[in-house]
């Protein structure tokens, strides 16, 4: 009974997510939003610094594709670092735009797919962290947005991203999990999180997000999260479709590290 009614909840949420031809912000909606901010409003100081160092070495102009709400972009202008950002969720481009302005910074972000993104600059570094490119989950899509990070990097520009792989795992297959937050006005914010089957190394995540204000329940989203993990040797091979030529994986998140054939999240360094 639970995996028919996961297959059907699949089928009801996700036609959009997996849908190439036609593409439509389904998730990191209002509420998955809000979430983020009060559950990982910063990254780690690890993480952090594993892609600043990427950052302070650029001596061109750096993008953040699927910058969200802003978690590493703004603290690196905080720093004075020049990085542009692009999300595909006014969502989290509005959550961004009101945390810069309480700072005082004025970013340079814009709303749009990344496989849409015209080709008008290019840039020196592009970097993906959070294993963000892993909810590009069908094979076709993800060489189409690799071939567009390739088209818009310098000749020898650099292009940094971490993925899962096939040893990572969200949790317990169907069985629900969650969390509460307390938001700025003194609601309750309830995550709650479902692991579905793995299905052709695409392991689906269910989220269910609730505005509690008193005692009832006044807004709810359901967004499906499916996830690409990775085998080995797998996103080296797309890396080398989409033209790139030098292509060295790293341990997460540590350059004096190689990865292991059991790790659950591998960085990839390649430059054009």
């Amino acid at each position: 009974m639970i995996k028919n009614n996961i297959n059907f909840l699949i089928f009801f949420l996700g036609i959009n997510c997996y849908a190439s031809d036609t593409p439509k912000v389904t998730t990191y909606l209002s509420l998955s939003t809000e979430c983020l901010d009060l559950s990982r409003p910063v990254p780690s100081s690890e993480e952090y610094a594993f892609f600043r160092h990427y950052v302070s070495k650029s001596r061109g102009p750096i993008l953040e594709p699927m910058c969200g709400s802003g978690r590493y972009l703004i603290p690196l202008l905080e720093e004075g670092f020049k990085v542009e950002g692009v999300d595909a969720s006014p969502f989290m481009l509005n959550a961004l735009r009101a945390k810069c302005l309480q700072k005082n910074i004025s970013p340079c972000v814009w709303e749009n797919f990344l496989e849409l993104m015209p080709v008008t600059k290019q840039y020196n570094l592009i970097f993906i962290p959070d294993t963000s490119l892993c909810f590009f989950s069908e094979l076709d899509h993800i060489k189409k947005i690799l071939k567009k990070i390739y088209s818009l990097l310098l000749p020898g520009g650099i292009f940094v991203f971490d993925v899962q792989t096939i040893h990572s795992r969200w949790g317990e297959i169907g069985v629900w999990n969650g969390q509460a937050y307390k938001t700025s006005s003194g609601n309750l914010l309830i995550e709650s999180t479902l692991p579905m089957p793995i299905n052709d190394s695409v392991s689906p995540l269910l989220m269910r997000y609730e505005l509690v204000v008193g005692s009832e329940v006044v807004k709810t989203e359901i967004e499906l999260y499916p996830a690409r993990l990775y085998k080995d040797l797998q996103m080296d091979n797309l890396l080398k479709e989409a033209g790139f030529k030098k292509i060295k994986k790293i341990k997460a998140h540590d350059h004096k590290k190689v990865p292991s054939n059991e790790d659950e999240v591998v960085v990839y360094e390649c430059s054009k």
